[in-house]
């Protein structure tokens, strides 16, 4: 490791000046507890769809490009703040990953159409039909919206699913069978 800046301060400091040495230095000294944190804030489950290193990657894209704002130089605040990124990140792609799955999910009942809309009409008609889809599915009982939400929205597969409900593969089977047929039902009487 490099020894050009012997504190985390001094290196914080010349990052935040902009010297392209110390931010290479500031990115190979902070990786690793940046990713630990992102491991934790990810969990289990969320790390199966998403690499802990691309929100790494992302972290520091985004901290590099805004470090001259970074106000105090100290290595508790620097990896809070990227923390504070790192978990907007993930938030954002949560968020994103729940709304393709949302899409998709609503395609399969002809209730949102085309995700991609053409006009700011289309695109408020597709955000009132998945508004439409969310209601419906809010009004399900919790062990069928659970089981469409495991399976549509987590990509879980039956076995899986019946480990976490505490039933066998058929009885989610069945259950998922039934709960797509009351939420059918209720998307054509609302």
């Amino acid at each position: 490791m490099d020894d050009t800046f012997p504190d985390h301060i001094a290196l914080l400091r010349a990052a935040c000046a902009g010297d392209c040495a110390a931010q290479d230095q500031l990115v190979l000294r902070f990786r690793g507890p940046l990713l630990e944190r992102i491991r934790i804030m990810l969990g289990p489950d969320a790390r199966r769809s998403a690499e802990s290193s691309d929100f790494v990657q992302g972290v520091f894209v985004d901290v590099l490009r805004d470090l001259g704002r970074l106000g105090s130089v100290d290595e508790r605040s620097f990896l809070r703040w990227a923390t504070r990124i790192a978990r907007n990140n993930i938030l954002d792609a949560t968020r994103r990953r729940h709304e393709r799955a949302l899409s998709a999910f609503a395609s399969s009942f002809d209730v949102a159409g085309e995700g991609g809309a053409a006009s700011p009409v289309d695109a408020a008609a597709h955000r009132e039909q998945i508004e439409r889809l969310v209601d419906a599915l809010t009004a399900l009982r919790p062990d069928d919206r659970a089981v469409l939400e495991l399976r549509h929205f987590e990509g879980l597969g039956f076995a899986e699913i019946g480990s976490r409900m505490g039933r066998s593969e058929n009885a989610v089977q069945l259950l998922h069978t039934r709960a797509l047929i009351r939420l059918g039902a209720l998307l054509r009487d609302g």
